[in-house]
C-alpha cells in the first residue's frame, strides 16, 4: 500500500516518503493530536499478499515491542489500516553510516564510537534472545546530537524461534552476511559481530574484507577465504584495532568473539589507547553492489523444462541457501540433470552426504 502525503493512516498524517527497501516503505508521520513526528511503515503493494511477509512483519513489531534500549529505533504503535499492518516507530533524524561516509571522511575514533554504540545494542538484543541478522552501514543511522540508532529488525530472530526462511531461499545482505547464513545454519549473536566487522573493515579500508564478480563468488568468499587482515592495507590504523576486527571476521571458533560484552571491551580498549594519538579518517568508500536477485529469479526459458526444484531443495539440505544459485547456475552451464547432479555434488564437502545427494536423482 502506498501512501501519498497529507493522508490520514488512523491518527496519523503523511508528511512525506523517506525510504522504500526491499520488502517495506517508510513515511515521516505526525499524530493528528499530540503533532509529534514519527516514522511510519507499511510493506510494500507487491508483498501485502505474501503470507511469510505479513508474518515476518508481524514478528518485527513483536520484538521492537519487546526490546527498550537507546540505540535501538523505539516502537511507538501498530495498527491495522485497511487490513494491512501499520508500525509507527520513533523518527530518527539524522543519516545512515553509509550516506555519511560517502558524504565526508569519519575520523576513525569517532566510527568505533557508532560501533561500540551498536555492539551495546546488540548485547542488548541478543541477551533478550534477539539476532539482528542484518547489520550493515544502510542499518545504523547516526543522529543529530551524534549518538547511533540500530535500525530494520524485519529479518530478526528470536534465537529459538521457528525460522520463517524456506528451504534454499535467502534473506539478508550478501555482501555482509555471515558464513553460517550463506550455508543455511541458524544466525547466532556472532553473525551479527561478523556483519559489523564487515561494515567496519570496508568503511576503514574503503573496500570490503571479501569480494566477488557475483552473488555465488561472493557466498564462496565469506565461506571459505581469510580476509586480508585490515593492517596490511591501512599500516595507519593502530595494531589493536586490526586485531579486533580480525577476530570478529574470524573464521576460527576459537578466534571469535563469544559475548557482545567481550566486543564491547576491546572496542573501547582502543579508544582509550587511541585518546592520545592523531585523528586517522576513513577513506571514500568503494561499495560493492551485489544483489540477492540471483537467489530469487526463475531459470532461462532454455533450462525451464529441466526439473530443477527438487535438486535446490535436496541440496540446500547439505548447503543451505547457496543450493539455488549453484543449481541454476550449472542449468545453464549444462543443461542436463545428470551432469547437474554430478556437479552440484561436489559442493558437499561429506562423502558420506554427497553420495546420498547423488542417489536422490530420480531415475
Amino acid at each position: 500500500m502506498a501512501f501519498e502525503a497529507g493522508q490520514v493512516i488512523g491518527e496519523y498524517e503523511i508528511v512525506r516518503v523517506l525510504g522504500s527497501g526491499g520488502h517495506g516503505s517508510v513515511y515521516e508521520a505526525k499524530h493528528l493530536i499530540s503533532q509529534r513526528p514519527e516514522a511510519l511503515k507499511v510493506l510494500r503493494p507487491e508483498q501485502t499478499d505474501t503470507p511469510e511477509m505479513t508474518e515476518r512483519f508481524r514478528r518485527e513489531i513483536q520484538l521492537l515491542g519487546s526490546l527498550n534500549h537507546p540505540n535501538i529505533a523505539r516502537l511507538h504503535n501498530a495498527f491495522y489500516f485497511d487490513e494491512q499492518l501499520v508500525m509507527i516507530m520513533e523518527l530518527v533524524e539524522g543519516e545512515n553510516l553509509r550516506s555519511r561516509s560517502l558524504r565526508m571522511r569519519i575520523p576513525i575514533r569517532h566510527l568505533v564510537d557508532f560501533a561500540a554504540e551498536v555492539v551495546s545494542a546488540l548485547d542488548y538484543a541478543h541477551q533478550a534472545g534477539v539476532v539482528h541478522r542484518d547489520i550493515k552501514p544502510s542499518n545504523i543511522m547516526v543522529g543529530a546530537n551524534g549518538s547511533v540508532k540500530l535500525l530494520d529488525f524485519g529479518i530478526a530472530t528470536k534465537e529459538r524461534a521457528t525460522d520463517l526462511t524456506a528451504t534454499g531461499s535467502f534473506i539478508g545482505s550478501p555482501t555482509h552476511m555471515s558464513p553460517e547464513q550463506f550455508r543455511g545454519e541458524r544466525a547466532t549473536a556472532q553473525s551479527d559481530f561478523y556483519s559489523l566487522g564487515v561494515t567496519l573493515y570496508e568503511l576503514i579500508a574503503g573496500q570490503p574484507p571479501l569480494q566477488g564478480a557475483n552473488t555465488y563468488e561472493l557466498m564462496m568468499a565469506h565461506i571459505h577465504k581469510v580476509p586480508v587482515s585490515l593492517s596490511t592495507l591501512r599500516p595507519d590504523i593502530p595494531a589493536h584495532l586490526s586485531n579486533v576486527i580480525d577476530r570478529a571476521l574470524a573464521k576460527d571458533p576459537a578466534r571469535k568473539f563469544v559475548t557482545a560484552a567481550e566486543f564491547l571491551a576491546e572496542l573501547r580498549l582502543h579508544n582509550v589507547a587511541a585518546s592520545t594519538e592523531g585523528t586517522t579518517e576513513t577513506p571514500a568508500p568503494s561499495w560493492q553492489r551485489i544483489s540477492t536477485d540471483e537467489f530469487n529469479k526463475q531459470p532461462s526459458s532454455g533450462v525451464a523444462s529441466l526439473p530443477l526444484e527438487p535438486v535446490i531443495r535436496t541440496l540446500a539440505a547439505y548447503i543451505g541457501p547457496i543450493a539455488k544459485v549453484v543449481v541454476n547456475r550449472l542449468a545453464k552451464q549444462y543443461g542436463d540433470l545428470d551432469k547437474i547432479y554430478t556437479e552440484a555434488s561436489k559442493h558437499i564437502e561429506n562423502d558420506a552426504d554427497r553420495q546420498k545427494f547423488l542417489r536422490s536423482r530420480p531415475r
